[in-house]
């Protein structure tokens, strides 16, 4: 019973969410005094507000979850669970996660969640997702909150650094997502889900993620271009990018080929950790 409560919590997206509040939160206490608590409790009533979206998620897709290869083996696929004890499970997390953070944390760490919360359950999984191909870029913003709440949890403030790491996010979600549409094209056509690779083709789609890395890279050297981060984080950083650059341009050369997705995704992934760790050591250089 507690893995199948478990694995519908998505703990692999927990985790990735986890590095980007992280990330951001030792990166804005860069000139504050470190604080383990408020470091802890962000941590636990972000992941617990994701958790419960996550489940939702998994309540509003549990239909097409089970025409697709990738989810047809799913906790509600295969109605391991009731969707009134799902119901309460996902209703309760996210009540949790955000009395922690209104009480423990701040109120703006609070609204962002709850921000993070409504696009992903609301905008993308139940309106968008099934009817428009721009579901991803929508589903991006809910994605890019992370980080904005790690930020304002230590900083309790939205400013231009904010701002810009939610914009990188973005760009670096569409890249990493646009890449998973083409690994697991088969399944969306089946559910008819359509996203981007589906409706546009796997040759554009690439073209895609080129440019999207490049914007990527962009706004993240604004950080250092800005003053927030050192030449060090910015010469590090685009070793990993360059490589990945490579990666996506070569891609390209294949047109409709799709072996090259799941290298593009998986780097994407290491992409996105050493970014977090940057930022969040780059007060040491």
């Amino acid at each position: 019973m507690f893995k199948n409560y478990l694995e519908i919590v998505k703990p692999g997206i927990i985790i990735g969410n986890i590095i980007l509040i992280i990330g951001s939160f030792l990166f804005a206490s860069r000139n504050l005094v470190f604080d383990f608590f408020l470091f802890l409790y962000t941590i636990l009533g972000a992941s617990l507000i994701i958790a419960s979206a996550c489940v939702f998620n998994n309540l509003i897709d549990c239909d097409i979850d089970r025409k697709m290869k990738r989810t047809s083996n799913r906790v509600l696929s295969k109605k391991l669970l009731s969707i009134q004890s799902v119901l309460i499970f996902a209703i309760f997390l996210g009540i949790s996660g955000i009395l922690i953070l209104t009480f423990l944390v701040n109120f703006l760490s609070m609204i962002l969640s709850v921000f993070g919360f409504f696009i992903y359950v609301i905008l993308y999984s139940y309106l968008y997702k099934r009817r428009s191909i721009y579901s991803t870029f929508i589903g991006s913003f809910s994605g890019s909150t992370p980080s904005a709440i790690g930020y304002t949890a230590a900083s309790n403030s939205i400013d231009i650094c904010c701002i810009l790491l939610f914009v990188i996010l973005i760009f670096w979600q569409m890249s990493h997502f646009y890449a998973i549409s083409i690994m697991r094209l088969e399944d969306y056509k089946k559910a008819k889900i359509p996203v981007f690779a589906v409706v546009k083709g796997i040759a554009i789609t690439k073209k895609h993620i080129f440019f999207y890395i490049l914007i990527f890279i962009f706004f993240s050297a604004l950080l250092t271009f800005l003053g927030y981060l050192s030449s060090n984080f910015l010469f590090l950083f685009l070793i990993v990018n360059f490589y990945w650059l490579f990666l996506s341009y070569s891609d390209i050369k294949q047109n409709n080929s799709r072996n090259n997705a799941s290298q593009l995704f998986y780097y994407s992934i290491i992409v996105i950790v050493v970014f977090n760790l940057l930022i969040s050591i780059d007060v040491f250089f």
